[in-house]
């Protein structure tokens, strides 16, 4: 078997006390399938360069590191999105420097299955959430917890499974769908990939952990940890989606990303980001407002009072 199957992207920034255990977790994966590793070390200012570096001559060949000459977080292309557009295998996952996986058969299992089932764009897993020192610290992830992730779980704001439990067919090196939306500095650029998934495919959800996420939110570089509610940045994220949908003529995923986009509106509100005469000069150029509006009612009275989990 010559075809490259999977490429996997690590990026990774000050993971200093995390990256042996994210790296000893690609090293012990047993599949047939060939893989490539590319992992985008951005100028740590701890000791992850000089961990890579004692990775890279134990096991020569295993890895592409890329060590940025300087921090690429504020460019048009970040890390990250470097590594993505340099993957060349049919499949493409993901692994911050902080996580890890927990199952050996992790990328056997879900290859298998994106080679059995050709009419799914991704598979996900479940995932243990973990503390700084890799032990359970008892969340429970906004995943998916039904095999079929749909549209509806997305707006939901249930994911698939967390960044690295998700493998899809690489639409950055090959001409799967339109991942016009994925190659925009959008934030957070999981959601793109995501919405992206829903909006030409299906994505299979198996109910199996192998894969730890370590939620630090007193200090790191994680999306959990630096998260702040700002109006313009989801203004510009739910207007991706709306493009979006409108430019593949999906009225289902349009349908939903309006519902997000008023979502945002009303979040704006709440936290005083817009006075409710802008809110109002802010959704006058939707499609279905009234549509959207009791979609936001329904969603707010479930979620946030009833405090049920929701598919709206």
């Amino acid at each position: 078997m010559n075809e490259l199957m999977l490429s996997i992207y690590v990026a990774t920034y000050n993971h200093e006390n995390y990256i042996g255990k994210a790296l000893d977790g690609i090293l012990m994966q047993k599949t047939e399938y060939p893989y490539e590793v590319l992992i985008g070390e951005d100028c740590s200012i701890d000791g992850t360069r000089r961990i890579l570096k004692e990775y890279e001559e134990k096991y020569p060949g295993r890895f592409q590191i890329f060590y940025r000459e300087h921090n690429m977080f504020h460019e048009e292309v970040n890390n990250g999105e470097d590594l993505k557009r340099r993957c060349r295998g049919k499949y493409i996952i993901g692994l911050e420097g902080d996580d890890y996986w927990t199952d050996p058969y992790k990328i056997d299992k879900q290859i298998r299955f994106l080679e059995e089932h050709p009419d799914y764009m991704a598979v996900a897993h479940n995932c243990v959430v973990v503390d700084e020192f890799s032990n359970p610290n008892g969340e429970e992830y906004q995943e998916c917890k039904d095999e079929e992730y749909t549209i509806h779980h997305f707006a939901s704001e249930i994911m698939p499974g967390q960044l690295t439990t998700v493998m899809y067919r690489n639409f950055y090196a090959y001409d799967v769908v339109d991942a016009s939306i994925c190659k925009r500095k959008l934030s957070p650029g999981d959601r793109c990939i995501y919405f992206t998934l829903v909006a030409n495919g299906k994505v299979y959800c198996m109910q199996e952990i192998m894969s730890a996420y370590r939620h630090i939110t007193n200090k790191g570089t994680s999306f959990s940890a630096t998260y702040s509610y700002q109006y313009p940045k989801w203004k510009a994220l739910t207007s991706a989606f709306l493009e979006y949908a409108d430019k593949l003529n999906n009225a289902e995923a349009k349908k939903y990303a309006e519902f997000m986009y008023m979502r945002n509106v009303y979040m704006a509100v709440k936290y005083k980001a817009l006075t409710l005469g802008e809110a109002l000069r802010e959704v006058k150029d939707l499609s279905h407002k009234m549509r959207a509006f009791i979609m936001c009612i329904i969603f707010i009275i479930n979620k946030r009072v009833l405090k049920k989990d929701v598919q709206i």
